[in-house]
């Protein structure tokens, strides 16, 4: 069966040291705040569960309370910007997903957080990336990731490989190797919507690639874009190493749970999701091939931001700092088997006696993949280029558009969005 996750929806069980209330040592007791800050958060997210529960030693060790308010999904990002329209004064936190920083730092919304951090060697560089636009710090990251190449050791071995792809043209033969006995080699997701769009995006650039240029100007109809089309086209029709079909991730997710895919590029979560019914033993993650370009794909993050208008705006900046030190990101990474964006938490993990060797090796092997990856185009208006390569894949794999015409229709598509 397959089971509606997205890389905004994770794990919401199994995280049994939850509520340990490990200490995590203040970064600075230097700014002397009281009072309260109010954090919004996306209802029902791991960082939600797991700051609420650790919340009481920042306020220990600050003097400073902390309130969350929770918010759907769906209503997170316009609750926010109301509040910011209005002047601030709803909150001092903005949980963030990268995609809205440019939006939110071009009107104001969020602070420059440069001049408030001196450790940002430890982060990952890319994850600073998914933080930084036009030389600002709008933000820090508390978890970057992307999709790891999750592959069946089983399968791959009696196929006769002891690897996963690392090139494209390695990723068709041994997709095709293994499929037999029901089972596809790996899936490719091309139903129009946000997910296969982040896939098409990630074609790009391992292709070499951008759906922007420095500017950000739309480069859709480009060398890469047809490379992308035409891999994905292959992988079906030529290969015959992926089922035919416009297919979204809950297919891709339920194939591979159900034991009937040996490849399968996912967000973090399906790690947790894939140890019962699949066995640790039985796969491993490791990072998504290339082409041209680097592996590892599109880069995506969500972090703390200060708000413009916050009400306690220096209490805010040290919230944002105490939430990604580095022993909160470890312990994040502990209790919710994701990765984390700093090589000090990676290593606190892997010293950690009480965490399994396999659980550690897929943190860091999902820290890996996102090193090896490059952020998502720093542009306001990237929602709308998602949008675009939604419709340009679906009708590709559809049969509905020739490459030529997808690339075409979906350059002028971009360039109308890019200049509202």
């Amino acid at each position: 069966m397959s089971r509606k996750w997205t890389r905004r929806h994770v794990l919401k069980t199994g995280a049994g040291a939850a509520g340990m209330g490990l200490a995590m040592p203040f970064v600075s007791r230097a700014f002397g705040q009281s009072g309260k800050i109010t954090v919004g958060m996306e209802a029902g997210s791991p960082y939600d569960t797991f700051y609420r529960n650790h919340a009481a030693e920042f306020t220990a060790e600050s003097g400073v309370s902390v309130e969350f308010v929770s918010i759907p999904h769906d209503n997170i990002r316009q609750t926010f910007v109301q509040d910011a329209l209005a002047g601030g004064g709803g909150f001092d936190v903005y949980i963030a997903d990268q995609v809205w920083l440019p939006e939110f730092y071009e009107n104001g919304f969020i602070s420059d957080l440069s001049e408030a951090v001196d450790d940002l060697s430890d982060f990952s560089k890319t994850g600073i990336e998914t933080t930084s636009y036009k030389g600002a710090l709008v933000a820090l990251p508390i978890m970057v990731h992307n999709c790891g190449m999750y592959w069946r050791k089983d399968y791959l071995a009696a196929a006769g490989f002891d690897a996963p792809p690392k090139t494209w043209d390695e990723y068709r033969q041994i997709a095709a190797a293994c499929t037999r006995d029901n089972v596809w080699g790996t899936m490719i997701l091309s139903k129009q919507g946000i997910e296969a769009a982040t896939r098409l995006n990630s074609f790009y650039q391992q292709a070499g690639g951008e759906i922007v240029d420095g500017s950000g100007q739309p480069t859709i109809d480009t060398d890469a874009g047809r490379a992308a089309l035409e891999f994905m086209r292959a992988m079906v029709f030529d290969a015959k190493g992926a089922p035919e079909g416009v297919l979204e991730l809950p297919d891709m997710q339920g194939a591979w749970l159900e034991g009937r895919l040996a490849l399968a590029p996912v967000w973090p979560y399906l790690y947790s999701l894939s140890l019962d019914p699949v066995g640790s033993e039985n796969f491993a993650i490791g990072t998504v091939p290339g082409m041209n370009g680097p592996q590892g794909g599109t880069v995506y993050s969500w972090g703390f931001a200060a708000a413009s208008g916050a009400p306690n705006h220096d209490a805010a900046v040290e919230w944002v700092k105490w939430a990604t030190s580095s022993q909160s990101l470890y312990q994040f990474g502990k209790e919710w088997l994701n990765p984390v964006p700093r090589a000090s938490s990676i290593e606190m993990v892997r010293a950690d006696p009480d965490i399994a060797d396999s659980d550690k090796a897929a943190i860091a092997a999902m820290a890996a993949s996102a090193s090896a990856g490059v952020s998502m185009p720093m542009v306001p208006h990237y929602s709308q280029m998602l949008e675009v390569l939604g419709v340009m894949q679906s009708g590709v794999m559809s049969g509905a558009l020739s490459i030529d015409e997808a690339l075409k229709q979906g350059q002028a598509q971009a360039e109308e969005a890019a200049s509202r």
